[in-house]
Parts: structure tokens; sequence; C-alpha cells
């Protein structure tokens, strides 16, 4: 029986999913789309501290956010910048990356002299003068606004769930207390390597005590984030896309209005699985954008290549869809290691020749702008059906 339900479900998961692939926005027009998460988080600080745990028995030649992901440096987003210069859509425009942002992180000293007592945080910009001679960063990435081809928008406070962290450092847990002496927000346990870091779930709640305080965080990065930059953050990617409902609506009150996701949300405090497809809306007139490409080279198993790239838009094309592409911050980052941003940006450039080159019509979007892109097409949808 256990199995019979078991293959039940997973037919009904199907089954959905196919539902709401077939619901997503339409368009003839061929536009592209680049979602990339995590920048201004910390993951792993210096390649020292990697090296070091290596040799301790951490698994961090075999987990990918350990053996490439860290802080961006002005070298990786001047590299990243180089490559999107070179080209242009047929409106003149430069392909644009949607840097979705976490905007603090912790203020580990502070953490440590209240005797893991009390969570501090510090702004990302202080953290980028910390590391790589990041002073200038957040100049670079504001001509890269004004040159329409980096759009910040935000991810969060921090990348990782400040609850469990601090009660894991309370706790005295030996992983945790190791990783925060290397500056890191935990880390796969030793002893499970293949657990992963459990942590990175951000917005996970165990109880309506936890949910308050992290819709109270939600919040405050959107505040933050809106200081930072000067403009409100209209889109929001909840980390490993979990949040819940109940937090909509605090994303609502801060100006929000695309929640960019997967195809599925994942279950959290009082809020089971969702689907979702691009263009779906909630209870607070927010839409939804769904992810239907992925160019993920840093963790993905096999060889990724720019005709694999391709290939994946032009599925979303035949099906008259916004191809909207996962390329998260840890394939253009090199702290770690440099060929890791080296083999992501040799592809991502031969993609943009063959993309150009089949789709003279091609056009560039970041994130923010789909949400004006639906609101255009149901206002059309209205007018032409003479309710206005």
């Amino acid at each position: 029986m256990k199995l019979l339900k078991k293959v039940y479900n997973y037919f009904i998961y199907l089954l959905k999913r196919h539902i709401y692939t077939s619901l997503d926005y339409r368009t003839n027009r061929h536009i592209v789309v680049i979602e990339s998460d995590d920048w201004g988080s910390i993951r792993m600080p210096r390649r020292s501290g990697w090296e070091e745990l290596l040799k301790m028995g951490y698994a961090v030649d075999r987990r990918p956010y350990e053996r490439f992901d860290t802080l961006e440096s002005i070298d990786d987003v001047e590299a990243l910048f180089k490559v999107l210069r070179k080209h242009r859509d047929s409106k003149g425009n430069h392909p644009i990356v949607t840097a979705n942002m976490l905007v603090a992180n912790p203020d580990f000293k502070k953490i440590l002299n209240s005797g893991y007592r009390d969570y501090y945080y510090e702004s990302v910009s202080d953290t980028y003068k910390k590391y790589f001679g990041n002073a200038r960063i957040l100049d670079i990435m504001k001509t890269g606004i004004k040159e329409g081809i980096f759009m910040p928008q935000c991810h969060g406070r921090e990348h990782f769930n400040v609850i469990r962290w601090m009660r894991g450092l309370q706790d005295g847990n030996k992983d945790l207390m190791l990783s925060f002496k290397y500056g890191m927000c935990g880390i796969a346990p030793k002893s499970n390597p293949d657990s992963g870091n459990t942590l990175m779930m951000a917005l996970d709640a165990d109880n309506e005590t936890d949910l308050g305080v992290i819709n109270k965080i939600v919040a405050e990065g959107l505040q933050l984030f809106e200081k930072l930059w000067g403009f409100k953050s209209k889109s929001f990617v909840a980390p490993c896309y979990l949040w819940n409902t109940i937090t909509e609506k605090v994303l609502a009150d801060e100006g929000v209005q695309l929640i960019q996701t997967a195809r599925t949300s994942k279950s959290t405090y009082n809020s089971p699985v969702r689907f979702f497809f691009t263009g779906k809306r909630n209870n607070y007139g927010q839409r939804y954008s769904t992810r239907n490409c992925d160019f993920e080279p840093a963790t993905t198993v096999n060889n990724v290549t720019a005709k694999e790239l391709l290939a994946q838009v032009e599925r979303a094309f035949q099906r008259r869809k916004i191809a909207i592409i996962s390329s998260h911050r840890i394939n253009y980052v090199s702290g770690i290691d440099r060929s890791n941003r080296t083999r992501t940006l040799e592809i991502l450039d031969e993609f943009f020749s063959l993309l150009i080159d089949k789709y003279p019509d091609i056009e560039f979007m970041s994130s923010d702008k789909i949400y004006e892109l639906l609101m255009q097409n149901e206002n059309i949808n209205v007018l032409s059906s003479g309710k206005i």
C-alpha cells in the first residue's frame, strides 16, 4: 500500500506540473531573462579556509557550494560585464543579469562577543570592504545598472536560517562552531556530507513564533535593499524557493510585485507544496514568474555547453514562452577556483553569439520588467473583451 500511495502521489505531482506548465504566459516575442541568485552572501570566505577544512576531512571538494561559491569580487563583476557588453539585442540593449541579492551577513565578531546569545548582522556594503579589496564594488555595480547590464533585486536579508543557526551555536554543534571560526554560515556535516548545508532555507519556520521573526527579517531585508540601492525591489525570490504564503503579504506591503520561483515551492510551516505558472496571481495582486531554463555549470555533473542552453531557450520559444534562465552567482565567482568563472563566461559568451544569430529579434529583459509585461497583456485583454 505504501508503494502504491507513493506511485499515486508522484503521478498527481507530474499531472499538476504538466497542467501548470501549460498555463504559462504566452507571447510571440523572443524574450530572455537571466535570474542569478545569491549575490552578496558569504559561503566559503577564502581559499585558505577551504584548504584547511579539506585537510580536516570535510567534503568541501565534493560539495559545489563549498567547492566554488564565495563572495563576488570586483574582478568577477568586471569579467561578467565585459561579456555582457559584447552583445546587443534587436533593440540595441545588452544582455542583462537580474542579480538577486542578499543585503546582510553575520557580524561574527559581535556574535562571538555576546557568547552566541544574540544575533548581529552587518550591511553587505561593510562585508564587501572585508574581502578581495572590494571597497568600490557597489560603484561598479551601479555603473552596470546605468548601462542596463545589471539589475539588483532582493533575495532576502541573509541566505541562511538565522533562528536555526543561532540555536545550533548555542547548543554547541561542533560543525557549526568550527565553520563559524572560518566565517561561514554553516557547513555540510563532516559525518554526513551528502545532507548538505541544511541552514540555507532562510525563510523556513518550525512554528508561528519563528514565522513572525522571519517575516520581520524579510521586511527589514527589503527596506535595507532600498536603502542600499535607492529604489525598491519590484521582485523577490525566496532562498531555496521556500516561503510561507503569509510572507507574501509582507512582500506586497514592501512593494514587491513579482515573485520569482521554480515550478514548485517547497513546504514550510502551515504552507504546503505549491505549483506556479508565469502570470499566476495571488491574493495581493502579485504575479509569479517560473524559471524554465538552467545554466548552472558549477553545480551540473555533466559538461554544460552553449548549444545545450540554446536548445532550452528554443524549447521555451517553441511554446511561445519567455525564456527565464536560472544561473546562480556560484557560476561567476573565482575566489576559490579561478577556472570556475573562466569556464562559465566562455560558455555564456558563445551562447549569446548563437542566440542572437538564430533569433535576430531577441529581447533581453530583467525580472522586474516581467510584471509590467504581464500587466500590459492583461490590460489589453480586458480592453478587447469590452469589460472597461
